[in-house]
């Protein structure tokens, strides 16, 4: 799949999966050390304390198992035998594929085939983002997001709490400034550890909410909009310029990625098409709303002619 690559290309989309792994592993034992296993940590609110880490670690759980799905399932491989039932109006043809692919389809240079409704080709999941696999990512972005923001707030509370001071007064982390250079850089280290980890800890989940939440609210403004990331780029100077722009009915399309029927199947990594979002048919409900509501101004314009007109002739048979 990515053999068209790059050698240092390639070796960077290998090099990103392990910093994910390696980030959430440090945000996830940072909490676990200075948080869960540490009795002083919300000592007069315990139930606070079991129920962040509770969702805490479900958004670690289902940040990994997102991001692995997210990395293996197929972002949207047209099937030829499908776009036979196409009709010519609904299907285009790919210059660098020299076949035909649906509306919305897209061809990725890094895969070397065009993606259904591809959104960008993303280094930290090693894949595409397309039909198959955007609520996927989508999940992935809302759980990361919401776990780092939960560390945090944890985190930075430990750092102004009362209780934390013990590390610099216990007898452990005591420096002796008499001894030689060496040990004396040693001890300050040894001192400084457990306030010093705490301190990266509590900076790595602030960054990770900032720059992942940015993601977040992007992919929410797409999906909010019916539109994908490479439609942006390609429509940034006018929007609406795009048919598939949903100036309303906003909810109602995040709705068809996220899903139309159970709601308790928006936060799990489950795909299911449906005819507003089937990665080769595309329906709009925001078209019928503007067609229903162009009939209904017709309507009007009639019904006041009409009433204009029954005015009038009343008045002259008066007369």
């Amino acid at each position: 799949m990515y053999s068209n690559l790059p050698l240092i290309k390639f070796s960077l989309h290998y090099i990103a999966i392990p910093i994910v792994w390696l980030i959430v592993y440090s945000i996830t034992s940072t909490y676990t050390y200075y948080i869960f296993y540490n009795d002083e940590a919300f000592s007069s609110s315990p139930l606070i304390k079991n129920i962040a880490s509770l969702v805490f670690y479900f958004c670690s759980l289902m940040t990994m198992i997102c991001h692995t799905i997210a990395m293996y399932k197929d972002p949207g491989t047209i099937d030829f035998n499908q776009m036979n039932n196409l009709k010519d109006n609904q299907k285009e043809l790919c210059k660098k594929c020299n076949t035909y692919r649906p509306l919305r389809a897209h061809h990725c240079s890094t895969c070397g085939k065009c993606i259904m409704k591809m959104d960008h080709h993303c280094p930290w999941v090693f894949n595409c983002i397309g039909y198959g696999n955007q609520k996927i990512f989508f999940l992935f972005l809302f759980y990361s997001t919401f776990g780092c923001f939960i560390a945090f707030l944890c985190l930075i509370t430990r750092i102004f709490s009362d209780e934390f001071s013990y590390m610099l007064k216990h007898p452990k982390y005591k420096i002796n400034f008499e001894s030689t250079p060496i040990f004396l850089i040693l001890q300050t280290l040894i001192a400084l550890s457990d306030p010093l980890m705490l301190l990266i800890g509590t900076v790595l989940s602030l960054s990770m909410t900032i720059a992942i939440g940015g993601l977040f609210f992007s992919q929410l403004y797409f999906l909010s909009r019916n539109i994908t990331g490479v439609e942006d780029t390609i429509y940034a100077n006018d929007p609406e310029m795009n048919e598939w722009y949903a100036k309303k009915d906003r909810w109602f399309m995040i709705k068809t990625v996220l899903g139309l029927n159970q709601k308790w199947k928006w936060f799990l990594p489950i795909v299911e098409s449906n005819k507003y979002n089937s990665g080769y048919l595309f329906d709009t409900p925001y078209k019928r709303v503007v067609i229903k509501k162009e009939k209904k101004k017709e309507e009007n314009c009639n019904d006041n002619f009409l009433k204009k007109f029954g005015r009038i002739f009343c008045c002259c048979f008066k007369k």
